[in-house]
């Protein structure tokens, strides 16, 4: 009776994992650095637009982390930018060099 329990258990466990590891890719797998010449040309479309984007951004680790919202251009430097996101409030001081993805939210 134990081992079909031990049994039982087994196989929920593992369709429960199955399931979390098909519903949640890694955000990592799918996204590939864009271009410069690119994100510029998306970027400046956002800026005329007034486009909602979502940006996929790199610290300095190198750890992906993603933030929506406005994006203007800093009026001093070319390849800086200021992301205000809508849902906390921030605004990122982002270079163009921490982009790795832009799409539109």
């Amino acid at each position: 009776m134990l081992e079909l329990k031990k049994t039982t258990f087994q196989q929920l466990t593992q369709t429960l994992q199955s399931q979390f590891a098909t519903a949640e890719p890694k955000k990592d797998s799918f996204l590939q650095q864009m271009p410069k010449f690119q994100l510029n040309f998306f970027i400046n479309q956002a800026i005329q637009k007034h486009s909602l984007i979502k940006l996929c951004l790199l610290d300095t680790h190198k750890n992906e982390f993603f933030a929506t919202g406005y994006i203007n251009r800093s009026k001093d430097k070319k390849n800086y930018f200021k992301l205000d996101t809508l849902t906390t409030n921030i605004s990122f001081l982002v270079n163009l060099e921490q982009i790795k993805y832009l799409s539109l939210a």
